[in-house]
């Protein structure tokens, strides 16, 4: 046996016994044997991703795509595998080619079709995804991780009832509990005393903390949809002392962040405007806390006949850190924020154009609806002198239990804790106290509850400050066209209501410690 066939076999083992370490030496070894062996640079890639190392995995994918035979199938297989890897790094554009490239080689296995509906709803392009999706549905009827994403990509269209039968189908398929299953189920609708999962929920052996994390969640949701405040309250609890383990975050830090943002930026320099043009289309920033009425805005304005909503763009933040170049940095750390100070701010908008461009349809203006972009909003300014920023505002107590209700995976470690909650909003109010003294005028801020009272008095000014004609559209943002793939995604499917309004009164005692918070820091009455 040479030493290409051993390292392929050796690596073969080490994979399937979880040695991966073992697995990624031996792959490398096979590889360096044979660089033009597919087998090999899978093997490199599947070690790779196995130990969360994304760029080895993506690289390794990519040489065992260029490896197979062109149009093959099986190129298409190891393209499909890019996916996963090109997100995790932020090369959105990139991952779409990909997919894109391996679609056309007419792929026909399941896993290769999950992975490609993976990578578009990611890119949010649930339209490509579906097709993928509904196709390995057809050709495995009972693979029911293919039944799970297409009921994601329904919720993600709007489809509500279709979503619910694929989740319900997936659930039904599963070998083991399926916990994210149920987790987006129970968020579908409001369930009742004749029809929940409670009983079945309460039972589940969960086999790591996001799994026990989703079911405490989901918990949460039923209870409360019974109105049982209680028993909800309790799920809540657990959950989110879960969710904090697994989302640090340090107020200390956020302070840190808000410090060099006023230091490196200061109101000076957004007082001459750079006149270099931009490529693209008009650019409209939505900013805010999460829950608090952003994707509403995004409905009512992707509504309009010159509009186009592109989804949640974590790009802007991903080209300010790449150009940055500051390695083994948090994220928003004092440095990097000093490195962007320095960037020429045309660099960062000719990156955000250039990987945001496979998803304009030609549209004169375009949505990038990230609420977290708050902390960019100078930033984006310089980038794109004439964009349209808008911060959304909500009664802080709605929009702050909005968040802490919600199991935000990823991202807001900030919303697992009243504490936690009180101090961020503190220091988000801060910030954006700061960015509307330095743009005045240049942000437009919007009140949900203003919304909700006089949408179309409201929603007029708005489009004027927008440069945008009324359309009578715009005051049926739920019929608006486009997938939502955000906590609000069954929400703004219902025409504007106040149904959200107070809604934290209900667990009014238990929310005592964030409502005396935001007492003291005079932001409540």
């Amino acid at each position: 046996m040479n030493a290409f066939t051993q390292a392929v076999k050796t690596a073969h083992a080490a994979i399937r016994q979880g040695q991966l370490a073992q697995a990624l030496e031996a792959a490398r070894t096979a590889a360096g044997a044979n660089p033009d062996s597919t087998e090999a640079w899978w093997l490199l890639g599947t070690a790779a991703m196995g130990q969360d190392d994304m760029p080895t995995a993506e690289s390794a994918f990519a040489r065992a795509a260029q490896a197979a035979p062109p149009g093959s199938k099986l190129s298409g297989q190891m393209l499909a595998l890019r996916g996963k890897p090109l997100i995790s790094d932020g090369r959105m554009a990139e991952a779409v080619e990909s997919a894109r490239q391996a679609a056309a080689t007419g792929l026909s296995d399941v896993p290769s079709l999950v992975k490609l509906s993976y990578t578009f709803t990611h890119a949010g392009l649930p339209e490509e995804a579906l097709s993928c999706i509904r196709l390995a549905t057809e050709l495995a009827p009972d693979h029911a991780e293919a039944w799970y994403s297409l009921g994601s990509v329904y919720r993600a269209l709007g489809q509500i009832d279709d979503s619910e039968a694929a989740f319900k189908r997936a659930i039904g398929l599963s070998a083991t509990p399926p916990v994210a299953a149920y987790f987006n189920l129970a968020y579908l609708r409001r369930w009742t005393e004749a029809e929940n999962h409670i009983s079945l929920l309460e039972t589940l052996t969960c086999r790591t903390s996001l799994e026990a994390c989703r079911v405490a969640y989901t918990l949460f949701k039923e209870y409360d949809d019974l109105r049982q405040p209680e028993k909800a309250w309790d799920c809540l609890q657990v959950g989110a002392g879960l969710a904090g383990k697994i989302e640090p975050w340090s107020s200390a830090e956020e302070a840190e962040t808000i410090a060099a943002w006023k230091a490196h930026f200061p109101p000076e320099r957004f007082q001459t405007k750079d006149d270099r043009p931009r490529s693209g289309p008009k650019r409209i920033f939505i900013v805010g806390l999460p829950r608090s009425g952003t994707t509403l805005i995004e409905r009512v304005l992707a509504a309009h006949s010159q509009v186009q909503a592109i989804g949640e763009l974590k790009t802007f933040g991903i080209a300010t850190h790449k150009l940055a170049a500051i390695e083994n940095a948090r994220r928003l750390a004092p440095e990097v924020i000093a490195a962007a100070a320095r960037l020429d701010p045309l660099d960062i908008a000719d990156y955000y154009t250039r990987e945001s461009a496979f998803l304009n349809d030609g549209s004169a203006y375009v949505i990038d609806k990230l609420p977290a972009n708050h902390d960019y909003v100078g930033l984006i300014r310089l980038a794109f002198p004439d964009a349209i920023i808008i911060a959304l505002d909500r009664n802080p107590m709605d929009a702050l239990f909005g968040c802490y209700k919600v199991l935000f995976t990823g991202a807001y470690g900030w919303s697992y804790s009243q504490d936690d909650l009180a101090d961020h909003y503190a220091h988000f109010r801060d910030l954006m106290g700061y960015w509307k003294q330095a743009l005045g005028d240049g942000l437009i801020e919007v009140s949900l509850e203003a919304v909700i009272r006089n949408p179309e008095s409201e929603i007029r000014r708005l489009l004027d400050a927008c440069g945008l004609p009324f359309e009578e559209g715009c005051l049926k943002p739920h019929e608006a066209k486009g997938g939502v793939s955000t906590a609000s995604a069954v929400q703004v499917r219902s025409p504007i209501n106040s149904q959200g309004v107070d809604a934290w009164k209900r667990y009014e005692t238990q929310l005592m410690p964030l409502y005396n918070r935001l007492r003291q820091f005079g932001y409540v009455d």
